[in-house]
């Protein structure tokens, strides 16, 4: 990564370039725009809450003021939590929760923040406004990004703050000064508290710290660490969590919730393997042709043609190198595909189908941001302006033929009508008896299992024990006769039992702790885990 000094010769030019307030405020209201009838679109069509990882963030976020023991307890050892956080105040509310509204306002909002510092970083990294509003249009042109920011899903927050590190480090590097590092540290210490891929970015940023500014090397180490101090406090914070909570400081990535264990437990009991596993090459060829899917082909080779023209412009080389931090996301689910149990599947190569699209959204600064290096502030106006209209007319047709067959052809869109599993057999089935049957008292269920059932019926969280109850789940091999008078556990009525579920684990364990339940229903579809419901008599 080049990322000395600036050259003498663009030294000489402002640290700082000026936007016009007219054209920052037409920037701003474009986003606004774009971005609210983004969502306004996909809400109303009922398609902002159907994929099962958007579904299971809005019950992180419910289940942390609505539990038997709300707080800490419901965090969990998987997911970061800060989305969760953010989310929670807003899940409160009955309609937000169940519609997963909560969480794309939260999504939409980080995605209009991310594709404002975008338009930013194209201005002054180019020095001219034509530059900004390629990278800016490259940003709002994704029709997968447009979705995926009206879902609860964390990709929009893991990329806003991304760019916000990316920013923060630009002018760190241009400006210098303790408050701009901190800020940046900042930003890096609340994206690696919102998606793992935030980790991975950490070394890489503190040694752009390090080399972005020509200072004796006490003073780059120093600074370097104090980044280093702030950021990385978000992943000790977790492993300390995990630890405190688990047992296990590594409960994220090796326990029975983490991405190995699922894949464990696959290889176990179907033999399917991934087919990237174990090869970055594969991994790299199913990674690219998500980018194409989800990013676009025309934007992929503009940014090429761009990251050629940086490459090649000496003088402006340096200044622009805190981009290249956008390409940290390639080298990390190039290594996740490969050796760290994370499939993606893209209908163009085995098994032909979709799944985990959305990781490649993580390219897409660097997708929108890296064209805009082609109109370097030496091109003459004229000229620049032509190539700025040429390539924001490309990416146009682009966006218009990924969408011209429809909304539900969207790749990612597409992927959540596949796989919901609010449309499962076993969860229509169940939220049938339960809206014909229940009247109320606990019910006892795994977290996250069905996770469609319990808002399309709206009861809340705090009417059941799950494994994240710990003080009332470590109770439950007592029996009936030893539940507290009073606990929840006292009034428990109802058992939602899944195949292999940590209900149907703690049941086989202690069967004569549920002797008074008696089976009322049992479900089983061909490709779905069969499920078991009791009733206490």
């Amino acid at each position: 990564m080049d990322v000395q000094t600036v050259p003498q010769q663009a030294a000489s030019l402002p640290h700082r370039d000026p936007l016009a307030f007219r054209s920052g405020l037409t920037a701003a209201l474009v986003i606004l725009m774009v971005g609210g009838a983004s969502l306004c679109f996909f809400y109303a069509r009922g398609v902002t809450n159907l994929y099962g990882d958007a579904i299971a963030h809005m019950e992180g976020a419910r289940r942390l003021t609505d539990s038997i023991t709300p707080g800490l307890d419901e965090i969990g050892s998987g997911w970061l939590p800060l989305y969760h956080i953010l989310v929670a105040p807003l899940a409160i509310n009955d309609h937000l929760w169940r519609t997963g509204l909560a969480g794309s306002l939260v999504s939409i909002a980080a995605f209009a923040v991310a594709a404002w510092f975008v338009f930013r970083l194209g201005f002054e990294l180019n020095r001219n406004l034509a530059a900004g509003w390629v990278a800016l249009t490259g940003f709002l042109l994704c029709s997968n990004m447009l979705y995926t920011a009206s879902t609860p899903l964390t990709e929009p927050l893991c990329v806003m703050w991304a760019v916000l590190v990316v920013w923060t480090l630009f002018r760190f590097q241009q400006d210098g000064g303790w408050r701009i590092l901190a800020a940046a540290s900042l930003a890096a210490f609340f994206g690696a508290l919102t998606r793992y891929d935030g980790w991975y970015l950490l070394p890489f940023a503190a040694l752009f710290v390090i080399f972005a500014r020509q200072r004796s090397w006490p003073r780059r180490l120093l600074e370097a660490a104090f980044f280093s101090a702030i950021a990385g406090t978000g992943p000790v914070l977790w492993i300390l969590h995990n630890w405190l909570r688990y047992g296990n400081p590594l409960e994220f990535y090796n326990g029975p919730y983490s991405a190995v264990a699922v894949y464990k437990h696959q290889l176990a009991t179907t033999g399917f393997r991934y087919p990237t596993d174990g090869s970055y090459l594969l991994s790299a060829r199913y990674y690219l042709e998500d980018l194409k899917l989800v990013i676009g082909v025309a934007s992929l080779e503009l940014a090429v043609l761009g990251l050629v023209a940086w490459t090649a412009d000496s003088q402006q080389r340096a200044r622009r190198s805190a981009a290249l931090l956008f390409l940290v996301p390639l080298i990390f689910y190039v290594q996740s595909m490969a050796h760290a149990s994370v499939p993606i599947y893209v209908p163009t190569l085995f098994p032909h189908t979709y799944y985990n699209l959305r990781y490649g959204l993580e390219m897409l600064p660097a997708a929108a941001l890296f064209p805009s290096f082609l109109l370097g502030a030496r091109l003459a106006r004229k000229t620049r302006l032509l190539l700025a209209s040429a390539i924001i007319a490309l990416l146009a047709v682009q966006f218009g033929a990924s969408v011209r067959r429809g909304a539900d052809q969207i790749g990612m869109l597409k992927e959540s009508l596949l796989n919901t599993p609010c449309h499962s057999h076993v969860s229509e089935a169940l939220t049938g008896l339960l809206k014909r049957s229940y009247s109320g008292g606990m019910i006892l269920m795994a977290t996250g299992k069905l996770p469609c059932v319990l808002p399309d019926l709206g009861i809340p969280y705090r009417d059941t024990v799950s494994e994240m109850n710990q003080r009332y789940w470590q109770k439950l091999p007592l029996g009936p006769d030893h539940w507290p008078t009073g606990s929840p556990l006292a009034s428990l009525q109802w058992i939602v039992r899944m195949e292999g579920d940590p209900v149907d684990e703690v049941m086989r364990a202690h069967p004569e702790a549920f002797r008074d339940f008696t089976l009322v229903e049992s479900y089983r579809f061909a490709g779905e885990d069969s499920v078991q419901v009791y009733r206490r008599e």
